[in-house]
C-alpha cells in the first residue's frame, strides 16, 4: 500500500533565501579581485553590481577548510562594499578601506598587497564577466537540486498516494524555477529603467559613464552641422545623408570619415590592443577614386597624375595627416564591394574580420543606402530600403556605433526645391516630404531626418 506522507515543496521564497553551494578554484577568485582593481572600460558600476550580488548569495560553507579561498573572499567583497555603497572610486583608498577594518588579517593584507601582481586580458574580463552573469542568473539550479532529487526518488520509491499528486508536485516545483528565474535577473540589460535601488544606480550611472565617453560621439568639421547633431555623430544611431544624383553623396561621406580621424584625436579602442578604426564600405567609387578624393580634399585640388607617387604618398602623410601616430590613433580602412553584391549580414562579418585582424571599428560608413541588399528581401524597392533601414540601426546598435550613409532624391523633390530657388525662398530643403526620396523612402519625420535635410 502506498504511504500517504505531507508533501514539503519549498516556496519561491525560501528557494531565494537558501544559499548557493558554489566554490570557485584560487585563480577565478584572483580573476575577479583583478578585475575589481583593473582600469577597464568593462569595469562599470552594472558588472561589479552583478559581482557584489553574487558573492552576497553564496553559501561559505563550501570554503571551511580552505583559508586562502575565505581571505580572497573577504577582500573581493569588502572592496566592492567600498565602491558600491562607500562611493570609493580611488583604488588606493579602496586598499586601506580593507587593511584598516577590524576584521582585517594578516592573511586579507597579504592578498591586498598582491593585487597589483594579478594580470586580466580584455579578452579576459569579458569572460568573466560572462561567467559572473551566469552564476548569479542561474545558480538557483544549484540549490534546486536537492529539491528535484527528492521529488524523483518519492516517485521511484513510489512515496505518493496518487499520479495526481506526483503531477501537482512537480507543476509546483517547475513554477517555482519559473518565477525565480524571473526574479533573479543580474542587471546586465540597457533596456531597463526602475526607480527601485537594484536599478536606478546602476543604470543612470552607466549612461552619464556612457554620454561622456568620448568614444561614442565624433564632431565634424562642420560647426553647423556639429550644432544639428548635438554635438556629433553618436554611437547607436543610423545618419542619413539626402541628396540629388550627382549632389555630393560620396564627398559628403568620405569627409565624414576624414573629420573623425582629424577632429577626434583622443579616441581610443575600447580594446586597448586594437586600433581604433574608421570603415568605409563603398560600393559606387573603387580604391582608386577614394585615394584620388582623398588628395584632393586633404592635400590639394592639383591633378594628383601631375605628382609622382612618392610625392602622392609625402603629401598624403604630411599635409594630409594620413598617418597612424600617438596623437592620431585613427585609422580609415576603405573595401569596395561590386554594387548588390552584400547585404547587410555580411557587415558583421567584415567587421568581425577587421577585429580579429588588430582593428576595432568605431564607425561604419556605407555609401550608399540603395546599392547594399537587405538580408530580408522585400516584395519592392520601397520595403527593402526600409528593412536596409532596420537593418543598420540595429546593427548600430548592436555594434555601439554610429552608421552614417546617404540615399537619394528623387525628381520630385528636385522640382520642389527648384521652384522654391526661383521663388527666393530660403531653406528649400525643408520643403522635401517623403514623396521627394528615391524609391518613396518610409521613413519618419525624425529629429534626424530635419536635421539632415537642412543638410543636402
Amino acid at each position: 500500500m502506498v504511504q500517504d506522507i505531507n508533501r514539503e515543496i519549498p516556496s519561491l521564497n525560501n528557494i531565494k533565501l537558501k544559499k548557493i553551494k558554489l566554490k570557485m578554484d584560487l585563480n577565478m577568485l584572483d580573476s575577479i579581485l583583478a578585475f575589481i582593481y583593473k582600469d577597464s572600460v568593462l569595469r562599470t558600476r552594472k558588472s561589479l553590481s552583478n559581482t557584489y550580488k553574487l558573492f552576497n548569495i553564496l553559501d561559505y560553507s563550501v570554503y571551511d577548510k580552505d583559508e586562502e579561498s575565505k581571505s580572497r573572499i573577504w577582500v573581493i567583497k569588502k572592496s566592492l562594499e567600498a565602491k558600491l555603497i562607500q562611493g570609493m572610486d580611488n583604488d588606493i583608498a579602496v586598499k586601506m578601506y580593507c587593511k584598516e577594518d577590524p576584521d582585517s588579517t594578516a592573511l586579507t593584507d597579504a592578498v591586498v598587497d598582491g593585487i597589483e601582481k594579478l594580470k586580466l586580458s580584455h579578452d579576459e574580463i569579458k569572460f568573466l564577466i560572462k561567467a559572473i552573469d551566469d552564476r548569479l542568473e542561474y545558480g538557483y539550479t544549484i540549490t534546486l537540486k536537492e529539491t528535484y532529487q527528492e521529488i524523483l526518488d518519492k516517485i521511484d520509491d513510489g512515496d505518493f498516494k496518487t499520479y495526481k499528486s506526483v503531477s501537482e508536485d512537480l507543476y509546483d516545483i517547475a513554477s517555482s524555477v519559473i518565477n525565480l528565474k524571473r526574479n533573479t535577473n543580474s542587471l546586465t540589460s540597457d533596456m531597463t529603467f526602475s526607480l527601485r535601488d537594484e536599478y536606478f544606480e546602476n543604470v543612470v550611472s552607466d549612461a552619464v559613464e556612457k554620454l561622456k565617453d568620448k568614444n561614442r560621439v565624433f564632431i565634424t568639421g562642420i560647426k553647423m552641422l556639429n550644432t544639428f547633431l548635438s554635438p556629433g555623430y553618436q554611437s547607436k544611431r543610423l545618419y542619413t545623408f539626402l541628396a540629388f544624383p550627382g549632389g555630393g553623396k560620396s564627398q559628403m561621406l568620405l569627409k565624414a570619415a576624414l573629420d573623425i580621424k582629424k577632429y577626434n584625436t583622443e579616441v581610443t579602442a575600447k580594446d586597448p590592443r586594437k586600433i581604433p578604426t574608421v570603415l568605409i564600405i563603398t560600393m559606387e567609387n573603387d580604391i582608386d577614386e577614394t585615394v584620388e578624393r582623398i588628395f584632393n580634399m586633404r592635400v590639394s585640388s592639383d591633378d594628383i597624375r601631375n605628382y609622382t607617387t612618392k610625392q602622392v604618398i609625402r603629401k598624403l602623410k604630411e599635409n594630409g595627416e594620413m598617418t597612424l601616430t600617438d596623437k592620431n590613433p585613427i585609422d580609415i580602412v576603405i573595401k569596395y564591394y561590386p554594387n548588390r553584391s552584400i547585404d547587410t549580414n555580411d557587415l558583421y562579418g567584415i567587421i568581425k574580420d577587421l577585429y580579429d585582424d588588430g582593428s576595432e571599428v568605431i564607425a561604419l560608413i556605407l555609401d550608399y543606402m540603395k546599392r547594399i541588399r537587405p538580408s530580408e528581401r522585400g516584395d519592392n524597392e520601397k520595403e527593402e530600403l526600409k528593412n536596409i533601414t532596420n537593418e543598420l540601426k540595429t546593427l548600430a546598435k548592436k555594434l555601439d556605433i554610429p552608421v552614417i550613409t546617404a540615399q537619394q532624391l528623387n525628381r520630385t523633390a528636385a522640382s520642389v526645391v527648384d521652384a522654391a530657388i526661383q521663388n527666393k525662398k530660403e531653406d528649400v530643403t525643408r520643403l522635401v516630404g517623403r514623396d521627394g526620396i528615391a524609391g518613396s523612402w518610409e521613413i519618419r519625420e525624425s529629429k534626424e531626418f530635419l536635421e539632415f535635410r537642412n543638410c543636402v
